[in-house]
């Protein structure tokens, strides 16, 4: 995983980026740009190692987390970032092409309706529930693929409430730099 000094550049200017355009429309709630590298930059890359095979699909991206963060780290696969909000695909393709990310795609629908993808990973931060990743997405993620879910606490209903076919492999606690919470990565497969 690089962090050349271009990278850690982008990642920066991802930030700048970030927090220039959400005083136009909203795409955080962070308003510190030294919040803004733990929240945004160090939670989004602690999934760095968590997500399998070269392509990766980030469900609800919102303002661009964790897909952004991960394709400056990771620039040799490719990333999909899904968001139907079409002011945040706007952000999100002005974005990405000033920081001139070669690797990444916008799609601006709900993931429900996205045919024709086949990713490795579907990952998501703080979007909804475990079941509801799995909906948005299931159709894009490949028969081994992995559901990767970035959450805070972890209710144990969410995991009753998956659905038939789906299981949760693992949970595991991460220690994000810094973040004053609780981080948890969940890991779902079909069964």
């Amino acid at each position: 995983m690089g962090h050349s000094v271009a990278q850690l550049k982008q990642q920066a200017k991802y930030l700048e980026l970030l927090l220039e355009a959400n005083k136009n429309i909203n795409l955080t709630g962070i308003k510190n740009p030294k919040e803004a590298v733990i929240k945004h930059s160090l939670d989004s890359l602690s999934a760095a190692n968590a997500i399998e095979g070269d392509t990766v699909a980030d469900i609800g991206t919102g303002g661009g987390t964790p897909g952004i963060p991960l394709a400056i780290a990771q620039p040799e696969k490719k990333f999909y970032l899904v968001d139907s909000t079409l002011k945040k695909a706007n952000f999100l393709n002005e974005a990405t092409q000033a920081l001139r990310l070669k690797n990444v795609e916008i799609i601006c629908e709900r993931g429900e309706n996205i045919k024709n993808l086949s990713v490795d990973t579907a990952v998501s931060r703080a979007f909804g529930s475990l079941s509801y990743l799995v909906t948005a997405s299931r159709h894009m993620v490949s028969e081994k693929g992995l559901f990767l879910a970035m959450k805070g606490k972890i209710d144990p209903d969410e995991i009753k409430e998956l659905k038939e076919g789906f299981s949760v492999l693992q949970i595991q606690e991460i220690e994000v730099p810094y973040l004053e919470a609780t981080r948890h990565f969940v890991f779902i497969k079909r069964t």
